[in-house]
């Protein structure tokens, strides 16, 4: 049986890297902007913010993207417009120009989702999607951890403007490779043989009795409706708060509140993602185990979500409180772990979705979490200049991942078990 999936995976994966890194560029280079420029911590809260304000309604244009053209198209197109995008930052003379070319960024990126999701439902089963999702997602914490260290190093030494225009480099490179290694299906690509189809296929007519009925396929309309879709929009928003208050905000934290030097910056800050990390990986293993034992695509990744997000409540919320920075950093890597340990949302919509609608659903749910992005760095931004303080910032972030744990629970019920997935040595068969 060949591989072709695992080479499509590798590209998938190494646009995570790519993206995070981006991303994360203009939060760990923060300190250096701001010696430049002087923001107020509610004008760079705006900044920060602007990037998600695109990122939002082009994750659901995404999702409409990649079920019309394919993901082969549209990740090209995806990865050029933000690669080509990100230099514009270096640019950047005010606040308005700042803005400007986050906007620009932000609507480059706000695909990449939905089309990894897409990616992952056409080239892998269905009982595999928690562990190859989060494997692609890992990428988008490996990417900040490779990225810190390297931004905190070329801000120093050469400036932050050359940095971005640097970032920019890597994907276009990765865009010459993907066009000539991917296809958008197994069925599609000339390499793949008829074993590797099978095995991907086996399970792909697995569908869950509580979104389709046994002789229909709902319209897209109607499943925003469900309440699943719900539950998955509420937690994927709490999630999202934490993360990018954390992706947007920590680095400054660290130095204006915890004292850290920026030289000590991509050292200290990178040890969060390495808990990150950590959990995208183990979660996704953990979850998929439990879908083979339990035989349901969905119990053992909704109970996931449950579990994780209250853990964070219980770790992010309090870390202010704790004195010791060593205490308070341990806190907020085991928070940042069961965090990323959650990142179950996507998988299930896999699960429940038709796989006709499966990009459009995937950019929805996308879209609501990215306004979370949108958001969180505002609001952090104004509470730190009206409290002086960043202890009711995490406050809100430890109450919102208790109420995306509650929504899972209450809405994401199942009047009747799914069926079982198939076996792995019954997809080999």
């Amino acid at each position: 049986m060949t591989t072709i999936r695992y080479r499509v995976f590798a590209m998938n994966f190494a646009a995570s890297l790519i993206n995070y890194g981006d991303r994360v560029a203009l939060s760990v280079a923060a300190p250096f902007i701001l010696a430049e420029f002087h923001f107020a911590p509610a004008l760079w809260g705006v900044i920060l913010s602007a990037f998600f304000w695109t990122y939002s309604p082009f994750a659901l244009l995404g999702g409409f993207m990649v079920d019309r053209i394919g993901i082969r198209k549209a990740y090209t197109i995806c990865m050029l417009a933000w690669s080509l995008t990100i230099p514009l930052t270096a640019a950047a003379w005010n606040a308005s120009s700042l803005i400007v070319a986050r906007l620009l960024f932000g609507a480059g990126e706000g695909p990449q989702a939905p089309i990894s999701t897409t990616l992952t439902a056409n080239w892998f089963p269905k009982r595999q999607t928690s562990t190859m999702l989060n494997l692609a997602q890992s990428g988008t914490t490996i990417g900040p951890i490779i990225a810190t260290p390297l931004v905190v190093w070329a801000s120093t030494t050469m400036g932050w403007r050359p940095t971005f225009v640097i970032l920019g480099g890597f994907g276009v490179l990765w865009s010459a490779a993907w066009w000539f290694i991917a296809r958008d299906r197994p069925a599609d690509h000339p390499s793949a043989d008829t074993a590797e189809r099978a095995y991907i296929n086996a399970d792909h007519d697995t569908t869950d009795a509580s979104t389709t009925g046994p002789d229909t396929t709902p319209r897209f309309w109607s499943l925003l409706r469900q309440p699943h879709v719900l539950a998955l929009s509420i937690a994927f928003f709490a999630y999202s708060w934490v993360l990018f208050m954390f992706l947007t905000w920590y680095p400054t934290y660290l130095v204006s509140a915890r004292g850290v030097r920026k030289t000590d910056l991509g050292a200290i800050a990178t040890i969060p993602w390495i808990a990150a990390s950590a959990g995208l990986i183990l979660g996704g293993l953990v979850a998929d185990r439990l879908v083979t034992r339990t035989g349901s695509l969905v119990q053992p990744r909704k109970w996931m979500i449950i579990v994780c997000l209250i853990a964070v409540a219980v770790c992010f919320g309090p870390s202010p409180f704790v004195r010791s920075p060593t205490v308070a950093l341990v806190l907020v890597c085991v928070a940042i772990f069961f965090l990323l340990a959650s990142y179950q949302y996507q998988s299930l919509i896999v699960a429940l979705t038709a796989p006709a609608y499966t990009g459009r659903l995937a950019g929805t749910i996308q879209m609501c979490s990215t306004l979370a992005g949108i958001l969180a760095p505002i609001v952090t931004g104004a509470v730190v200049q009206i409290t002086g303080s960043y202890t009711p910032a995490f406050l809100i972030g430890g109450a919102l991942a208790l109420a995306g744990a509650l929504a899972v629970l209450i809405l994401l019920r199942r009047p009747q078990p799914d069926p079982a997935p198939v076996a792995p040595t019954t997809a080999v068969a």
